[in-house]
């Protein structure tokens, strides 16, 4: 049994996938999600949670190029609801970033040398190399972020999740599997990568909108070839 829990998930190469959750209503993220011109699938409301699925888990998700954790920052400025965007490349590294309000709750890297090397070297003031952490970075905005979701008795435990370096054996899916847990988000947002098929363990596919560029149906097809041409899956 794996430390985060007995369900399976993840696979032998790694999922990569990425979720926006926040505390919006169905109906009003999807008004903010049409005007911003979000591609991708937005599910119902569950214990005051809302989901939404980018098309591209990395690439542009929205207008003016936006990826999702520029999408939920959007998000965050112009609403008190919490809004949270998680990444997560091939199981190997988790992205959290929370906000509030224009106010950030957490920003978390679980593994910041996952993929350094595609990254350009970083420079001191003395033109020295910055080393990149190897291990967890942002945890500490754990208890933020359990307070705004109502789950203050669980800061402690969320703290401790996300700043444990995982094992051969684990994957980050387990470890949002377990984080999701902690803060009563739905449970199968580590299975969202069987979109537009049904999302095991959570809703039919039919009760999630689909957007394309912000619009659904034939016109919603048609907006999408033409966001395909400014837009990127990274």
């Amino acid at each position: 049994m794996s430390f985060y829990g007995e369900t399976e998930v993840g696979g032998p190469n790694g999922l990569t996938y990425a979720v926006l959750v926040t505390r919006l209503a169905h109906d009003e993220l999807l008004e903010i999600l049409t005007a911003e011109r979000f591609s991708g699938w937005v599910g119902p409301t569950e214990d005051g949670w809302t989901v939404a699925v980018p098309e591209s888990p990395l690439g542009h998700v929205a207008s003016h190029r936006r990826r999702l954790p520029e999408l939920a920052e959007a998000i965050s400025d112009r609403t008190d609801a919490v809004v949270a965007s998680v990444v997560v490349v091939k199981d190997a590294l988790l992205r959290l970033w929370a906000g509030r309000g224009g106010g950030q709750l957490v920003d978390y890297v679980s593994d910041p040398s996952v993929g350094a090397e595609d990254v350009p070297l970083e420079l001191d003031p003395f033109g020295n190399p910055v080393g990149i952490s190897d291990g967890p970075v942002g945890a500490h905005g754990a208890s933020a972020l359990a307070r705004a979701a109502d789950r203050a008795q669980a800061a402690d435990e969320l703290q401790e999740l996300l700043a444990e370096r995982l094992g051969e054996s684990e994957n980050e899916s387990e470890r949002l599997q377990a984080a999701a847990r902690l803060l009563g988000w739905p449970s199968w947002l580590v299975a969202v990568d069987s979109l537009p098929r049904r999302v095991p363990g959570g809703p039919d596919a039919s009760a999630f909108t689909r957007l394309r560029a912000g619009r659904g149906g034939i016109g919603g097809i048609a907006a999408a070839q033409a966001a395909r041409v400014v837009r990127r899956k990274a």
